[in-house]
């Protein structure tokens, strides 16, 4: 009897049972091996943290190569702010504030971490289109190694604040101890604006302007040099719709006025994180698939 296969049959018909049932189990318990030993979630990135690291530093190399002062440049540009806003607004519009150089450091400080971190992400992807096109890795790693780079600068002026906050006026109280927290709101509601922007730019790349011009506006559309609650109401409500207002609002009531934020302005910051993060993930994910194409 002729037991070539055929489709499957044996030439007389017969059904022929191309692999066991044993070697079937063997197979389906190796895949399901693989599929184990494959990363996933938080661990897929996080096997690639030696390459954002490598990411930081080489930014950080780049930037202050041949610089006498090296990393100490990151405090020249804020403290040159403070001291024109100091002058400006104590001397020339004269500002009855108390610690008002307290006011100002607080603000100034952390919109500089948005408005470096916000502008730059938008060249993140483009100017990393060579390695991109190389090898393969999360793609978001990029925008977030540039946010990190950022932060790293930012530690340095955030570290020389608390060092001097007690000669600014700042008294040290228990609600300090919620600092981290809205910090960490405000750096995810950052990041999210970077992922957006970094794909965004890839597409329109006339962004990076619009967004450099947008930072401009939204300097003094932040309580930052002055108090909202004594400008006018209709003024008022232009800056509270301004969602950088509610962050300011949290920093300014822990770090200027040794209070607790109130629960509506938590609340109203959270959700624009919430927002931020969700829109910028979509985003993302949604032009990741075509980026290397469209550098």
């Amino acid at each position: 009897m002729n037991t070539r296969a055929h489709g499957g049959r044996t030439a007389d018909g017969h059904s022929l049972q191309a692999t066991p049932p044993v070697l079937r189990q063997k197979e389906r318990k190796g895949r399901m091996r693989l599929q184990t030993m494959t990363p996933t979630g938080f661990a897929r990135y996080w096997q690639y943290r030696d390459l954002v690291f490598n990411l930081v530093v080489k930014d950080l190399k780049v930037r202050y190569q041949g610089a006498a002062l090296g990393f100490l440049w990151s405090l020249g540009n804020p403290l040159a702010l403070i001291v024109l806003y100091d002058f400006v607004f104590t001397h020339v519009f004269r500002n009855n504030m108390p610690n008002y150089v307290l006011y100002l450091v607080i603000g100034v400080l952390h919109y500089n971490l948005f408005s470096m971190t916000v502008t730059q992400s938008c060249e993140s992807l483009t100017g990393s289109a060579g390695l991109l096109q190389k090898i393969y890795f999360p793609r978001i790693l990029i925008p977030t190694a540039s946010l990190l780079f950022n932060l790293v600068l930012w530690v340095v002026a955030i570290m020389v604040l608390a060092v001097l906050y007690p000669f600014l006026g700042g008294e040290y109280h228990w609600g300090l101890l919620l600092y981290p927290l809205a910090l960490g709101f405000y750096i995810a509601f950052i990041w999210g604006l970077v992922l957006a922007l970094s794909v965004l730019n890839v597409e329109y790349r006339d962004l990076k302007h619009f967004v450099e011009i947008a930072m401009m506006f939204l300097f003094w559309l932040t309580p930052i040099v002055y108090d909202p609650t004594t400008m006018h109401p209709d003024a008022q409500a232009i800056i509270n719709a301004n969602p950088l207002t509610q962050f300011f609002d949290i920093f300014h009531a822990l770090l200027y006025q040794g209070t607790l934020p109130v629960w509506h302005t938590l609340a109203i910051a959270m959700a624009w994180t919430v927002a931020s993060l969700v829109v910028g993930m979509a985003l993302f994910r949604r032009k990741a698939r075509t980026l290397v194409e469209e550098l």
